[in-house]
């Protein structure tokens, strides 16, 4: 029985039997009768307006609670005439109505990730708590169809990239692999995590990317090819010319054939030797071996590496100044990798100065690093975005190599680095360990 029909039950009986005992008591004189009956009205009257302003807003919270509990979000409380249940009231219908348009909102968002996920070009899988797939969307549903693909490319992503992801309870935890799936197909897989109800689950996201490898593997090996066809076809040029020249003499018997050999052999030699030159650059850069780091002081390093290239420097009248911490500097480094990128960074830097001009080459503590600074005239804007890129430079004959070895040789030793031109006019490359 409810509390309310409890009440209304209490009331009656108690009115009846005060009727009753009011009847028998006053039964003599009718006129205490009646306004003992008239008392007792009243009261009825009373304990009804009572109902209506504390029972009956209770029940009208219940029929609420029940609403929200079947997530109707319609039901809204009506005024009771009671100032503090009128006021509650008010509160409850203001939480319906936000409640309604956050869920209205949610589902339209909702509907249209759907669609949007639907639409695109791309396959997304989410996980259940277990890392199996729960759902995915038309675009993997139609991939799966094959055989072949669900095997290479979503089983082999789950079994690879899935137990990563879950080792981990953060959900920015995020992993990519490049997998070849069908008809050598390149599908890019990347699995990240997401909270849903307070617990992690995964999701993957599998994006057909052949076109684009392809397109950048073929622009890649467009530049090497017309640098190599370039540097190859000169080199090859002034060798033959030369050498027809000294078949010419040689045939006619000519006795001034070794003088010319002397003069024009050595200029072949040389030729020939930069051409061998630059193809050893090109494969340096692919066969780079893995960083062996050891403790290394960095002031001494600098300073022996400076001291290998001052006479170049010297030559061209180019001043290399120092300003390293006083105390040694060490870091963990390859130390032979690390002379190459100062090699590198010296070498660059008196190119662009020309003649005449200052190095400057100084260090600091907390964190290691060095900063290699010149006079020069600067780095083109067009270029600042380019440095770093494989076979990209801004010299006539230049390989492209020097800057993209020496990036390969900072991200093994986890390093940063940027080269620019600053606002006081002078070009410098920071590395910081």
């Amino acid at each position: 029985m409810s509390s309310s029909a409890k009440y209304i039950l209490y009331l009656t009986v108690l009115h009846l039997a005060l009727g009753v005992v009011a009847y028998y008591a006053f039964q003599p004189q009718g006129l205490l009768v009646l306004l003992a009956e008239l008392v007792l009205l009243f009261s009825a009257y009373v304990a009804y307006r009572i109902h209506r302003s504390i029972i009956a807003p209770v029940q009208l919270l219940a029929r609420g609670a029940a609403a929200l509990e079947d997530q109707d979000f319609s039901v809204k409380l009506l005024p009771t005439g009671s100032r503090e249940m009128d006021r509650v009231a008010n509160i409850y219908n203001r939480m319906i109505d936000q409640l309604r348009d956050e869920r209205v909102a949610g589902m339209q968002r909702e509907e249209f990730l759907d669609r949007l996920i639907n639409a695109a070009e791309l396959g997304v899988a989410i996980l259940d708590f277990d890392g199996r797939v729960e759902s995915m969307n038309a675009w993997l549903e139609a991939k799966c169809a094959q055989e072949a693909f669900r095997v290479q490319v979503l089983n082999a992503a789950l079994a690879s990239t899935t137990p990563a992801v879950q080792e981990h309870a953060a959900s920015d935890v995020h992993r990519q692999d490049v997998l070849i799936g069908p008809d050598n197909r390149r599908y890019r897989v990347e699995a990240a995590n997401f909270v849903d109800r307070g617990f992690e689950r995964g999701f993957l996201i599998v994006q057909d990317v052949t076109a684009e490898l392809f397109a950048a593997e073929k622009e890649a090996y467009g530049k090497v090819i017309r640098m190599m066809a370039h540097e190859v076809n000169n080199s090859n040029a002034a060798i033959v010319s030369v050498l027809r020249s000294l078949l010419e003499v040689a045939t006619e018997e000519d006795v001034a054939l070794g003088a010319l050999s002397k003069d024009y052999l050595p200029a072949v030699i040389n030729r020939a030797e930069n051409m061998t030159t630059f193809m050893r650059n090109f494969a340096r850069v692919i066969r780079l071996p893995a960083a062996d780091l050891k403790k290394t002081d960095l002031n001494a390093l600098l300073r022996r590496t400076g001291e290998v290239m001052q006479p170049v420097l010297r030559e061209a009248n180019i001043s290399l100044e120092f300003a390293l911490t006083p105390d040694p500097l060490w870091i963990q480094a390859d130390a032979t990798q690390l002379e190459q990128v100062v090699i590198n960074a010296l070498t660059n830097a008196r190119e662009s100065i020309g003649q005449n001009g200052i190095i400057r080459v100084s260090s600091a503590s907390f964190p290691a690093s060095l900063v290699i600074a010149d006079n020069g005239p600067g780095i083109v804007p067009a270029a600042r975005g380019q440095l770093f890129k494989p076979f990209f430079s801004t010299k006539p004959s230049g390989q492209g190599v020097g800057l993209t070895l020496s990036r390969d040789i900072l991200e093994a030793h986890r390093a940063t680095y940027q080269l620019d031109t600053e606002a006081d006019g002078w070009t410098r490359l920071r590395i910081g360990f």
